[in-house]
């Protein structure tokens, strides 16, 4: 198997034994320096969130997808769209460090703009990322996805 066989994976909708994994990644220092989470998160806040985006996806606010390696079946980080009010939803993600770098996140949100409609039921104008300005890498991702910046916010137009 290649190693371009190995970064394959699917999304699918984030579930309670989630849990430790997506922790796991938002513990991480490296992670952690660019989402709005915070240090003292803790396994029960990543639980309560976890319930909050499974309500969400049940009433068409949003949902969080996982994103899961094909080969070991790891949950390697999470995107979603969220607090979908009058056509606009907000975008927000996280993945491991060990995958930054590899392109992985240019092809899940490539992903998910592509099946948008089977993975959000209420109709989307545009998507809105909040991104810390030193997100360089962030950044540069948001500008090959189609996203352009407005202000303090990146947006992306969809039909």
């Amino acid at each position: 198997m290649s190693s371009h066989d190995d970064l394959a994976f699917d999304l699918r909708p984030i579930r309670h034994k989630d849990c430790q994994a997506i922790w796991n990644i938002l513990r991480d220092p490296r992670v952690q320096s660019f989402n709005d989470y915070g240090a003292d998160i803790t396994k029960g806040d990543v639980y309560d969130f976890i319930q909050g985006d499974i309500e969400r996806f049940y009433n068409q606010q949003g949902i969080r997808l996982v994103i899961v390696l094909r080969s070991s079946g790891q949950v390697i980080g999470s995107v979603g769209i969220f607090n979908i009010i009058n056509g606009q939803g907000m975008l927000g993600f996280e993945l491991s460090s060990q995958y930054f770098g590899k392109g992985i996140m240019q092809k899940v949100l490539d992903m998910l703009f592509e099946k948008l409609t089977s993975f959000v039921t209420t109709p989307l104008n545009s998507v809105v990322a909040l991104v810390d300005s030193n997100n360089s890498a962030s950044i540069k991702l948001l500008n090959k996805c189609g996203f352009v910046q407005h202000d303090a916010h990146w947006i992306k137009y969809v039909s």
